[in-house]
């Protein structure tokens, strides 16, 4: 048993909640940042599974996926979802004009360039990537984790970021934070292999949901930031997993 299905779901839910209440306090405004997000840059489909998948078995009413946008705006989300308020716009010419940065996440430029040069190819995968990571199938993380070791990454932390945002339903990212308490549960490295973690975490989560009753709704409702600052609304698939996990290993500073 792993850490996350070793937990009570109100347990989750109050750890979850205690992310959020952090993140509200913060001057990044993320709460209102991820919200905007799902509203703009992500689409539910229907649920395209079997019916021997895991999550169409447990009710799952559809999946998240990035919308046809541009990089522009892709990179609009990731300076709000990810980087201070003080960097967001040196980073922003960074990446675009390749003005000189300084400051800490200097490492993301060169991912998010390569990210720009590559944009029409790699959003076009994104779009035809229709699972979650609650799907039984682990196929598409492996093709992902291969092409991830051809791309050789230069900061596996950004990176993950970048990947997370383009798999909203199917990769969470990690930070410094919530990297300790990763490997401190159990799971894998996120900084050797992305990958690895996702799958192991997202399989623990199918555990916890089987032992709980869960199903696919439940699980996305352990998040509802929604009652942290009643201004969001509410998804109409519920939270992106994505989300769910980060929460679950990252509280604000």
């Amino acid at each position: 048993m792993g850490y996350v299905s070793s937990l009570l779901p109100d347990e989750i839910r109050r750890v979850i909640s205690d992310s959020n209440k952090r993140a509200n306090e913060g001057r990044q405004e993320y709460l209102r940042g991820e919200s905007r997000a799902i509203g703009s840059d992500y689409e539910l489909i229907s649920c395209p599974c079997r019916d021997d998948c895991w999550c169409r078995r447990d009710g799952c009413s559809g999946h998240y996926r990035i919308r046809e946008i541009t990089f522009d705006e892709f990179l609009a989300t990731y300076v709000t979802l990810w980087i201070d308020p003080p960097a967001r716009k040196n980073l922003k010419e960074a990446v675009l004009r390749g003005t000189p940065i300084n400051q800490r996440p200097r490492n993301a430029v060169k991912p998010l360039q390569r990210l720009s040069e590559n944009w029409s190819t790699t959003l076009g995968k994104a779009r035809g990537h229709d699972r979650c990571g609650l799907c039984d199938s682990t196929e598409p993380l492996i093709g992902m984790a291969s092409h991830l070791r051809k791309a050789q990454m230069w900061s596996p932390l950004y990176e993950g970021k970048i990947w997370s945002q383009l798999y909203y339903d199917s990769l969470a990212p990690f930070d410094m934070r919530s990297l300790a308490k990763i490997k401190r549960c159990g799971y894998a490295d996120p900084m050797k292999d992305f990958c690895v973690m996702n799958r192991e975490i997202f399989r623990d989560l199918r555990r916890l949901a089987g032992t709980h009753g869960l199903g696919v709704l439940g699980v996305r409702q352990l998040d509802s930031p929604w009652t942290v600052l009643s201004q969001l609304l509410v998804p109409a698939g519920g939270q992106p997993l994505s989300r769910v996990v980060d929460k679950m290993f990252y509280s604000p500073g």
